[in-house]
């Protein structure tokens, strides 16, 4: 009877600390950026709205990393460009970063204009040095250094990821009245995603739920560390992102 209780002792300690979960505050310095792979990645976008269940309002983002020099520095330069049939919705962005992923500077070109910004530890302003840009008075104070949102896809690809982890990350979208902020992403699990050829890829599953209704899941290839699908509810508007395994074009 004493072996037996010191078992179900033994197993019930072990399944406490496989299921203790950890939390990282993601700092520049907790990210893998050799991770990051230079290259393109282009997703097809999907949205589908209650009111038209039926109709998918689709787009094409690119998305595109390098290494180069930059003011006289090499940094990690991200561009993107998203294309579809609804021009409204079309935008370029270039963005700067140190190579630790510290976000320097930020341009954004869309129908609504330009949209320029400096990145700092303590802030983030408006770029007086860019043409015609809407956000030149911009200012919002970030009592801790930020991390870009437009370009979560990217900062997911150098998290170290692994089962039973959540990561703080202090994410702000430039020109956004809502101040940065620690958003909670959390490692649910793993499965094995259907992809190419009939093949099926390992992947972590990383979500982040903006309210009880509201949520994301991104599937992450712990192979390669790219995100190779999302799947995102938000207001009852379902919106989805597919990395193709077949590059649809040069548009970047």
């Amino acid at each position: 009877m004493k072996k037996i209780f010191l078992l179900a002792i033994t197993l019930f300690l072990f399944t406490a600390a496989y299921a203790q979960v950890d939390t990282v505050r993601i700092t520049a310095k907790d990210l893998k950026v050799k991770q990051l792979r230079p290259g393109t990645r282009q997703y097809l976008v999907t949205v589908q709205t209650p009111a038209n269940p039926k109709v998918l309002r689709q787009s094409l983002w690119n998305r595109n990393v390098s290494f180069e020099n930059f003011q006289g520095k090499e940094r990690l330069v991200i561009r993107q460009n998203w294309i579809g049939a609804d021009t409204l919705s079309n935008r370029t962005i270039f963005s700067v970063c140190e190579k630790d992923f510290t976000p320097i500077y930020q341009t954004s070109t869309s129908a609504r204009g330009v949209a320029a910004f400096n990145f700092y530890t303590d802030k983030i302003t408006g770029s007086d040095t860019t043409k015609a840009n809407a956000f030149k008075n911009f200012i919002m104070a970030s009592p801790a250094p930020a991390f870009d949102w437009e370009l979560d896809m990217e900062t997911f690809e150098s998290l170290p990821l692994k089962a039973n982890t959540v990561y703080l990350i202090n994410f702000y979208h430039p020109g956004s009245k809502t101040s940065p902020q620690y958003y909670r992403y959390k490692v649910i699990g793993s499965e094995k995603l259907e992809t190419i050829n009939n093949t099926k890829t390992d992947c972590w599953l990383l979500k982040i739920d903006y309210s009880n209704t509201n949520y994301a899941t991104f599937w992450i290839s712990k192979r390669s560390q790219e995100v190779l699908k999302m799947e995102e509810v938000f207001d009852g508007v379902k919106r989805n992102k597919i990395k193709l395994g077949t590059v649809a074009g040069k548009y970047i």
